[in-house]
């Protein structure tokens, strides 16, 4: 039997079927914002017709998501320690459900792009508020594991923001769609509030009166460490092209490549999330298998860049074809989580949310950007072509504006050779044994 109370505490609690539902009520906010991140990507026409706007705006309008989401990712560490989960995710889904509602009844593009903003914002507490959950609710022995399996439902959301909502959107135009699923989420967080605890004991994890962490100087203590910029800067371009295609320019890509409808593109594109749900957990048994990190994210970036190339420029007309080649692009793109591990075990334990939030951020900055910019190049090469007061790309635009996405892969890749391996061991052993 334990010595610690709080460890008991949460052996006990874990042995019901409490700790579960709270963590799943967590897990399904995840879901829920992962669906609104993508959400643009199966409305694209109609947001472009309705707002009067371009390609190159309505990637602006998506990106405001991410312009509030990325910036974010640190405070939110410290707002869930002081304040607890409970009470941060209720406002947070709140926000997005709100926000979501707001965002079907405006006209305005500057309102639209506002509630994209607040959406970006409450979302951005889903990740570290369900992490927060598991590590109040269950011993540290699962929570890796916990992990992997909040990755898999994040993806699972990303499936629903595709397809399903494709062909609601279809059926009820994307307003309908968005107030529906607006009043989704505040059923969500009304669950949240009423089931969802801080920890088996009720109380915030950190007491009011325990020691303030000291975020700058864990900051300056992490902008010296060279190999946690690398591992960011390999993060943020490997992971870069699942968003920016499947969030908003894979489903119109795919509409003019094959020739097909705008359900049946969404359908396909989810493909690539169910590659990640199928591939997140088993990169990370791979990895602790064999005790190193760095091959997963070899094969991963090798894969991702193979299978990306051939998604975007290979002449593929068989939809089986297609459909393999993305669910491939999504299984090998999963294997840059274990950048994560890595960024963990570069981080002394005193800063390794800081580290991880750091991380996290940077993955963001390179989708913030290159949704805007895809944008850009295709008005650029624009022939002049309408239909419907939309206009109308054609797949050498496509081909030039989404050709940031393999190269980030490709420059990921040559990173990759200069970041250590960490063979699994955390910064204090590895001090301790002088392997740093």
């Amino acid at each position: 039997m334990t010595s610690d109370p709080i460890q008991a505490k949460k052996s006990q609690a874990s042995s019901s079927l409490l700790p579960w539902f709270v963590w799943i009520l967590g897990c399904i906010f995840y879901f829920y914002e992962f669906l609104l991140q993508v959400s643009p990507s199966v409305m694209s026409t109609e947001l472009m017709r309705d707002f009067t706007i371009t390609s190159q705006t309505l990637g602006i309008l998506s990106g405001f998501y991410y312009y509030a989401y990325t910036p974010m990712q640190l405070p939110c560490g410290i707002l869930m320690d002081k304040y607890g989960p409970h009470r941060i995710l209720t406002l947070a889904t709140v926000i997005c459900a709100v926000s979501t509602i707001a965002f079907s009844m405006t006209n305005s593009y500057a309102m639209a792009c506002f509630t994209r903003l607040m959406i970006g914002f409450g979302s951005a507490f889903a990740v570290v508020g369900t992490m927060k959950l598991a590590a109040n609710w269950f011993s540290s022995d699962k929570f890796g594991f916990l992990t992997g399996l909040m990755v898999t439902i994040g993806m699972l959301g990303a499936i629903g923001g595709e397809a399903p909502l494709a062909i609601l959107v279809d059926h009820a135009g994307w307003r309908q769609s968005m107030l529906i699923t607006g009043i989704v989420g505040l059923v969500l967080a009304l669950s949240i509030y009423a089931i969802v605890k801080d920890s088996p004991t009720g109380a915030n994890k950190v007491a009011k009166n325990a020691p303030q962490s000291h975020m700058l100087n864990d900051l300056i203590t992490l902008s010296k460490n060279k190999q946690l910029w690398l591992v960011a800067i390999y993060g943020n371009l490997m992971y870069m092209a699942t968003p920016v295609f499947c969030g908003l320019w894979g489903v119109p890509f795919l509409i003019k490549q094959l020739g097909i409808s705008k359900p049946l593109a969404a359908n396909y594109v989810s493909l690539v999330f169910i590659g990640w749900a199928v591939a997140s957990p088993l990169w990370g048994i791979y990895s602790k298998h064999i005790g190193l990190r760095k091959p997963p994210m070899y094969y991963g970036t090798v894969g991702a860049l193979i299978t990306s190339l051939m998604c975007m420029y290979a002449p593929i007309e068989n939809g089986f074809v297609m459909q393999m080649t993305l669910f491939l692009f999504g299984f090998f793109s999963a294997g840059f989580l274990s950048s994560f591990s890595v960024a963990k075990e570069l981080c002394h334990q005193n800063c390794v949310a800081t580290g991880l939030g750091f991380m996290n951020m940077f993955n963001m900055i390179g989708v913030l950007f290159a949704q805007p910019f895809i944008g850009y190049v295709l008005d650029r090469f624009w022939s002049g072509e309408i239909d419907n007061g939309v206009r109308l790309y054609s797949l050498h635009a496509y081909h030039v504006g989404l050709l940031i996405l393999p190269l980030g892969i490709l420059i990921s890749l040559i990173i990759l050779p200069f970041i250590k391996e960490t063979y699994c061991e955390p910064f204090e052993f590895r001090e301790e044994n002088g392997t740093l």
